[in-house]
């Protein structure tokens, strides 16, 4: 069978080509001067200093009235702002000494796309009493306000697709993002030169669903007096016969029975028992307190999908993955984050942190848009 056509109009990637402006802004009649270069920094002298610090956030003011600029702020006024690079070779000459100064231009050109105030953390002037954490790269400030009146809206990262994740370093850095009132972004830059950004966020999944101390000792002994006739089957067991089970986030029904996955029989082998919690079933056993009902997610790439309210109610709104179990790259990541949106559920990385389990959520994210 033939493909069909489909009539679309791809979207367009854009390659950003030095000495090319990609404002629609018609240039100066009088062309810019470049940035000059003294005592190891590069400056933009008034009166544009002033103009460009006003009106957009760029560089880092001087008693002087010019602006110190960072490299990827440099490449911002090339494209945008019809300033010229500061030499022919400059650009080379930059990547020579920091590779990564690609990634972080883009990233920065892509931040701002939407009308958005970003602005490095060596720019940030003490007199805003923003308090800046390790490592944040950027603050944002929303198109609307004010940056040097009113505090940034969120703290920004960046990393390329091929990078590790620290997923204990980002639950520590999005718990202090938000410990100052901000938002925690992450920008992702793929090797097409192409970013995405993402929301970090930390999740509370809660349910509906009934917890073993709801159960009083008449409906625990029915239970166990159930479990008791379990028939082993590969990891889990099948306990034949049941039309009466209590305990609906326990086990499925089929075939006149009830099946049990390993981990719902070793929890309520533990529950009988009055046993402690192993590690191995502390995340699950954590979940199971919230109240939710928790299914195989492996159609869906993850451990768990989990619902709120019974299985034919309504769709599982979480896909829930270990920490063990999650992906090791941003590449990874991206692509789990992708299939769980694909099917509107929210991907949750489960990690234990001090004394507690913590859910972090990963979402993609249009800053001023979403």
């Amino acid at each position: 069978m033939a493909r069909q056509n489909r009539k679309f109009t791809p979207r367009q990637r854009t390659t950003r080509p030095l000495g090319v402006s990609l404002t629609s802004n018609q240039p100066p009649v009088q062309p810019l001067q470049p940035p000059s270069y003294r005592n190891g920094d590069w400056f933009i002298d008034p009166p544009l200093a002033s103009r460009l610090y006003q009106k957009s956030g760029i560089g880092k003011m001087q008693s002087d009235e010019s602006i110190l600029l960072t490299a990827e702020e440099i490449m911002f006024c090339h494209w945008h702002r019809h300033v010229p690079l500061p030499h022919d070779t400059w650009f080379e000459e930059y990547v020579t000494n920091d590779p990564d100064f690609i990634a972080r231009s883009i990233v920065f050109d892509t931040a701002r796309s939407g009308g958005e105030i970003l602005i490095p953390v060596e720019n940030v002037s003490e007199k805003w009493g923003v308090e800046i954490l390790e490592s944040t790269w950027a603050l944002r400030w929303n198109r609307e306000h004010t940056f040097s009146k009113q505090p940034p809206v969120a703290h920004v990262r960046w990393a390329w697709t091929t990078d590790r994740i620290d997923w204990a370093e980002m639950l520590h850095w999005t718990r202090e993002v938000h410990s100052h009132g901000m938002l925690a972004e992450f920008f992702v830059i793929d090797e097409e030169m192409d970013v995405t950004m993402y929301l970090l966020d930390i999740d509370q999944p809660s349910g509906q669903q009934a917890l073993w101390q709801s159960f009083s000792s008449q409906e625990k002994q029915h239970l166990e007096g159930l479990w008791n006739q379990r028939i082993g089957r590969g990891t889990g067991w099948f306990i034949p016969n049941v039309s009466d089970w209590p305990w609906e986030s326990i086990g499925v029904e089929h075939l006149s029975g009830r099946h049990l996955r390993q981990e719902e029989g070793e929890l309520l082998h533990l529950l009988f028992n009055n046993l402690d919690i192993p590690s191995e079933l502390q995340l699950y056993s954590d979940l199971m307190s919230r109240g939710v009902l928790l299914r195989p997610g492996f159609k869906f790439g993850s451990k768990w999908r989990v619902y709120e309210t019974s299985v034919g109610d309504a769709h599982a709104p979480w896909l829930v993955q270990p920490v063990e179990l999650a992906p090791h790259t941003w590449e990874g990541a991206c692509l789990a984050v992708r299939l769980s949106e694909g099917v509107n559920k929210t991907w949750l990385c489960a990690l234990h942190s001090d004394d507690e389990w913590h859910y972090l959520h990963m979402q993609r994210w249009l800053p001023g848009r979403n």
